[in-house]
C-alpha cells in the first residue's frame, strides 16, 4: 500500500470521498476492510471534539484514548502520555523485520482549530457522510491521516505483514497552537 496515495484519495474536496455504499473506493494493495475502517475511524475521530483554542485550552485525551484502543485491537502496545490534564499523546512501535534498520516515524495530531457551527452546512463534529463525502472538522487536517495510519496498522495485523524497519507511531496534542503539550513535550521528555 502506498500511504501517500491512500491519504490523497481520502482527502480530496475538503472531505473524505466515499463510494455510494459508504465505503472507501478500491485502492491498489489495500483490502476493502482497510478502506472501510479508515472512513469509519475518521468519522469517529471527527465526532470527538478536540478543539484547541490556544494558550493551553485543549483536550485531546478522548481522541488519544480512542487511538490507543484501535492500536491495541491491532495488537500494538500503545503508550498514552499526558503532558497536562486532558492533553494526551499516544506513541507506539510496530516492530519491523530488520531490528537494526533505522526506525521510521509516522505521525499525526489529534487537535483541531475552532469551528463556528453557524458557518458550516454540516455540523463540524458530526462526522457525517453527505453526497459521498465525509464532512467535519479534522476531515482534511488531520484526523483523516490519523485514521489511515490506524487502518494500515489494522491491515498489517490482519494480514501478518511486518514492515522492514520499526515504525514508530505518534499521535500528538497541541499541533494547532504551540506543540508545547504535544511534539515538543514528547521530544523533551519521552523520546521513543
Amino acid at each position: 500500500m502506498t500511504l501517500s496515495y491512500s491519504v490523497s484519495m481520502l482527502t480530496a474536496r475538503c472531505g473524505v470521498p466515499l463510494s455510494a455504499r459508504g465505503a472507501c473506493p478500491r485502492l491498489p494493495g489495500v483490502d476493502r476492510m482497510a478502506g472501510t475502517e479508515a472512513a469509519r475511524f475518521a468519522a469517529e475521530l471527527i465526532r470527538i471534539d478536540t478543539t484547541n483554542r490556544g494558550d493551553g485550552d485543549g483536550r485531546e485525551r478522548p481522541a488519544a484514548e480512542y487511538v490507543a484502543a484501535r492500536l491495541a485491537e491491532a495488537g500494538v502496545e500503545p503508550v498514552l502520555l499526558e503532558s497536562a490534564p486532558g492533553r494526551a499523546n499516544v506513541v507506539a512501535r510496530v516492530p519491523g523485520r530488520e531490528p537494526g534498520a533505522p526506525a521510521l516515524l509516522a505521525h499525526g495530531h489529534l487537535d483541531v482549530v475552532p469551528a463556528d457551527p453557524s458557518s458550516w452546512t454540516v455540523p463540524p463534529f458530526a462526522g457525517e457522510i453527505r453526497d459521498g463525502v465525509l464532512w467535519g472538522r479534522g476531515a482534511v487536517d488531520m484526523k483523516n491521516a490519523d485514521a489511515v495510519l490506524l487502518a494500515v496498522v489494522a491491515q498489517w495485523a490482519r494480514s501478518g505483514v511486518r514492515p522492514r524497519r520499526d515504525v514508530v507511531l505518534a499521535f500528538t496534542a497541541d499541533e494547532e497552537d504551540a506543540a508545547e503539550f504535544g511534539a515538543q513535550w514528547l521530544v523533551e521528555r519521552h523520546a521513543y
